[in-house]
């Protein structure tokens, strides 16, 4: 018989299996994956907390009222978040049923709502404005830090909260992602700028001591995702930021900006860290800014 009673035995049981810290090899993809799960368990429901329900009351229609309570509570994620935090939940019930822990797996049977595309990008004006407030005042200097980073490499939000200084390579002056060992692939570095080298350089005459180049400096612990969404807001508010804007779109920017300006497949794949040129349409979309970047690329002309 198992001895996983509640919701919560169920998450820490999967999170201690090596389908789960062994098996998923990025480490932004575990934090992320535990994050999630955390916070479902965190959630209020008919009084009391998710993570105390007993596995043998969850139940499909139990589940399904969960992803819309997802919703209703979400901070910003919305529709796109609670299918998120399914898709781990579907992922961490069929990991234990091939263990013979559990017989079932109700969130499969969740019904999910199509998330609407998001398209919304920065403008250099926004950066400009959010990066002078940022570096104006000491308390917001490592968000506006986060954010000047990734303006530059455009990768996504949970590695960037948890980037060390071994992924800068300075002599190279390189961004690493994840090593060969972790990966098991090879993953080209991306060059960086002389100013952000310099940042990085200053950077480390404060933090040093520690692995995270952008700490929560009240923590000197890497960001939470919830905490990064909400400094992000309000300094974003300070520097008169619109509402839509999140630190997420960084990363579409970055890429849409490479496909408006003529990067091919291979350069945004090699650049953005995707395995599929399927992944990279919502930011190749045809345009006339890209059609008219093409004909300057091409640069095409006749001696008449």
């Amino acid at each position: 018989m198992s001895s996983l009673k509640t919701l919560s035995d169920v998450v820490d049981k999967y999170l201690s299996l090596p389908q789960f810290t062994i098996a998923i090899r990025r480490d932004a993809t575990r934090n992320q994956y535990a994050y999630l799960l955390r916070k479902l368990c965190e959630l209020q429901y008919k009084g009391k907390t998710v993570g105390s329900v007993a596995i043998d009351k969850l139940r499909p229609s139990t589940c399904q009222d969960l992803y819309y309570l997802m919703i209703k509570q979400s901070q910003g994620e919305g529709v796109r978040g609670a299918n998120y935090t399914v898709q781990v939940a579907v992922r961490a019930w069929n990991v234990l049923i091939k263990h013979d822990l559990l017989d079932r797996n109700p969130w499969s049977l969740v019904e999910r709502m199509q998330a609407a595309p998001r398209h919304t990008v920065w403008t250099n004006a926004n950066f400009e404005s959010i990066l002078k407030t940022a570096f104006a005042e000491r308390r917001w200097r490592n968000i506006g830090l986060l954010i000047r980073i990734n303006a530059e490499l455009g990768q996504r939000a949970g590695d960037m909260r948890l980037v060390q200084w071994e992924n800068f390579d300075l002599e190279q002056q390189l961004y690493v992602r994840e090593s060969i060992e972790k990966t098991r692939e090879h993953i080209p570095g991306i060059p960086i700028s002389d100013n952000l080298k310099r940042m990085i350089i200053d950077q480390k005459e404060y933090y040093a001591f520690q692995p995270w180049v952008v700490p929560n400096p009240n923590t000197m612990e890497p960001y939470t995702e919830s905490g990064l969404r909400h400094t992000f807001r309000r300094l974003a508010r300070s520097a008169n930021i619109p509402d839509k804007l999140q630190f997420r779109d960084i990363r579409r920017t970055v890429l849409t900006d490479l496909a408006n300006h003529g990067a091919t497949d291979n350069e945004m794949m090699s650049f953005s860290g995707h395995k599929s040129r399927a992944s990279l349409t919502p930011y190749t979309r045809i345009s006339v800014d890209q059609a008219r970047n093409a004909a300057t690329k091409r640069n095409f002309q006749l001696n008449e």
